[in-house]
């Protein structure tokens, strides 16, 4: 499967073919959830191949097989803290991951200094994406349900990860809106977990999210409260809409969505941070994403003993999602209690009008 090969629809040389590069230890494809249905390294390379882009840990391709089914395999080049042996044992535990919000690797290819890791592809894309990079029907979708939802989704998925993979400093360890896809009905799935004792420590300070948590950074231990903070930043972006500084490393742009929400909550001005695109349709919700955005700064506190733990920091997500729903149930209840009145306005009215006649 090659960029610009047979089939493909994008420019490349044969170095960067999905397949090239480097030696030792190579062998077939490895097989770690056969949710999908089985297929081998050969199949893959049959596939039509198109890229999708780069980030931190690699380059990413879609590949259509030839029974249509659409993957997308990861091209990683620095997952070479282990060898061979530990490496298959983590991804074979990864592969076995079962939640509705979390995405599980299909298979993956081991070659010492570069590992190809095969994941289902999921058409709309990133939260990233569609909440900053698209203008399109997908988000002009995310109103504030489907932002709560988006919410809600992400902390059960991150529970899930944290409960399976609790021997991990940080179980997920790069939760970031990039790494978390949207179904087709705005369903979030998280990707990318689990990585933390797989990547170099070198190149894991840089692309690792959790590393780039305040306790980290001022060289503290690594602790499930990294991937905490990162929850609450995600919490924060999808409330103001905006990109997040925290994203970036030396490199100018985006908010400090938590610098800007824990400033507004000590002068009382929360509503000011929240998307407009949100407020506009569920005025009446207001209170509630208010209720959010002290969740998001309670999760992003700069001393991790202040900070939320992620089992509060769910109940909490909880109890904005029961009120909500409560509110919704209480609006339609008066929309209801409102038309009957005027259905028997009118009836009252034509029965007088039939009379005087």
């Amino acid at each position: 499967m090659k960029p610009g090969g047979t089939g493909g629809k994008t420019g490349g040389s044969g170095d960067d073919s999905v397949g090239g590069g480097g030696g030792g230890g190579a062998g077939d494809l490895v097989m770690v959830n056969e949710g999908k249905g089985v297929f081998g390294l050969s199949d893959l390379m049959k596939a039509e191949a198109e890229v999708m882009g780069s980030g931190g840990l690699g380059s990413a391709y879609k590949a259509v097989m030839a029974n249509g089914l659409a993957l997308v395999v990861k091209r990683v080049r620095d997952m070479t803290r282990v060898g061979k042996e530990s490496f298959d044992a983590e991804m074979a535990r990864l592969g076995r991951l079962t939640h509705p919000n979390v995405l599980p690797p299909l298979a993956y290819h081991y070659r010492k200094d570069e590992k190809l890791l095969v994941y289902e592809h999921i058409p709309k894309g990133s939260l990233l994406y569609v909440l900053h990079g698209d203008r399109g029907l997908d988000h002009a979708s995310l109103d504030w349900p489907t932002r709560l939802k988006i919410v809600r989704g992400i902390a059960h998925g991150l529970a899930h990860i944290h409960a399976v993979l609790p021997f991990i400093e940080a179980p997920h360890g790069n939760l970031k809106s990039a790494n978390v896809l949207l179904s087709l009905n705005f369903e979030p799935l998280l990707v990318d977990y689990g990585f933390l004792p797989l990547v170099n420590p070198a190149q894991a300070a840089t692309v690792m999210q959790a590393l780039r948590s305040p306790e980290v950074l001022a060289g503290r231990p690594i602790s499930p409260r990294c991937d905490v903070y990162c929850l609450g930043v995600l919490i924060l972006e999808l409330l103001t809409g905006k990109f997040p500084s925290q994203y970036l490393t030396n490199v100018k742009g985006g908010t400090d969505v938590v610098n800007w929400a824990t400033t507004a909550i000590g002068e009382g001005r929360e509503a000011e941070v929240l998307d407009p695109a949100i407020v506009s349709g569920a005025k009446s919700s207001v209170p509630e994403m208010k209720r959010l955005v002290h969740v998001g700064v309670e999760c992003t506190e700069a001393d991790p003993d202040q900070r939320l733990v992620l089992k509060d920091a769910v109940d909490r997500i909880e109890e904005v999602v029961a009120a909500e729903a409560q509110d919704g149930a209480g609006e339609r209840s008066a929309r209801r209690v409102g038309s009957i009145g005027e259905r028997s306005a009118r009836r009252s009215d034509d029965g007088c009008s039939f009379a005087i006649s």
